[in-house]
């Protein structure tokens, strides 16, 4: 994500950190009828600073667009990759006109004899 925002134009970012999910996803034998804890950590980047004019939030990007997005896309149902989840978030992240970036990083909490995290971390530009 820093080289999302390294650049010389001014950039706003809105996120959701640490939003915890229990979702099915996976390929293996334990992972296929179990839902387990995934942790979702998601950026959208826009161009220029945003000012909105009056405290009006349709001038800006709506952070709840990151949970109803995260949502609906769950909501859709199993995933066997964390990439394949990732790439359908950021396809919707990336609607809006005023996103010009967005990344998404999905963490498994649960993993059987797994000592660390795991998971994959995704970033497209528009």
């Amino acid at each position: 994500m820093s080289v999302l925002t390294k650049s010389s134009e001014d950039v706003t970012v809105i996120f959701l950190e640490d939003a915890v999910r229990e979702i099915v996803v996976g390929i293996h034998d334990f992972e296929q009828n179990a839902s387990q804890p995934v942790r979702f950590d998601i950026h959208a980047v826009q161009s220029g600073p945003q000012r909105p004019v009056g405290e009006d939030i349709d001038q800006v990007l709506d952070y709840e667009f990151l949970q109803t997005t995260l949502d609906s896309i769950i909501a859709r149902g199993r995933f066997g990759l964390l990439e394949s989840l990732a790439s359908e978030l950021l396809d919707e992240l990336l609607t809006p006109t005023l996103v010009v970036a967005a990344s998404v990083k999905i963490t498994k909490l649960e993993i059987p004899d797994c000592k660390g995290d795991l998971g994959c971390s995704v970033t497209r530009l528009k």
